[in-house]
């Protein structure tokens, strides 16, 4: 109040008490800045609060999309696990209908029967192989699939821990450097 009106005070003749007085006033003003502890350090210590806070947001955000990210590659990889699981399988089929053939020429060119004895049970283990062979293919395209489930939901489950710990450490962040500025002034 009294560094408003010194200037007043000196255009109606009380310069030396109006100058005394603007000296009284910037006094008190620089007293109460220091007394408070605002000064440029602490200005720098709360902008570097702010921007430590941002920076462990911003971190854990990141980290988070990129396990969203992974979480994604490992669902997408799953049509293309089916479509090898369907590859598998009907190689395994194309084989035994040539291995078949192959036995069944061999055998009619030998001139035996094929519906009973020796070319009756060779195709039947043709037929056990194969199927042997389809129900691992299934298994292993089943297990495949449920395990690229599992790493997407792992995956996911670290993106919340991230997005969360990157919360927590801006928290514990802000808070300590309050508590350090509390204990400065």
């Amino acid at each position: 109040m009294q560094l408003l009106l010194a200037p007043l005070a000196g255009l109606f003749g009380g310069g030396a008490a109006a100058t005394g007085a603007a000296a009284t006033g910037a006094a008190a003003t620089g007293a109460a800045a220091a007394g408070s502890g605002f000064s440029l350090a602490s200005i720098l210590q709360g902008t570097a609060t702010v921007l430590g806070v941002v920076s462990a947001i911003g971190a854990g955000n990141a980290e988070a999309t990129q396990n969203e990210l992974a979480a994604s590659d490992a669902e997408a990889e799953k049509p293309l696990e089916t479509l090898q699981g369907i590859s598998r399988r009907t190689s395994i089929k194309r084989q035994m209908a040539e291995a078949l053939g192959a036995q069944d020429v061999a055998y009619a060119g030998s001139g035996v029967d094929l519906s009973f004895g020796t070319a009756k049970e060779a195709r039947s283990d043709a037929y056990r192989e194969a199927d042997l062979g389809l129900a691992t293919a299934t298994g292993t395209e089943m297990t495949r699939i449920s395990r690229l489930t599992e790493r997407a939901a792992a995956y996911r489950a670290a993106a919340k821990s991230a997005r969360r710990m990157g919360f927590l450490n801006a928290l514990t962040g802000g808070i300590d450097n309050a508590l350090s500025f509390g204990e400065r002034g």
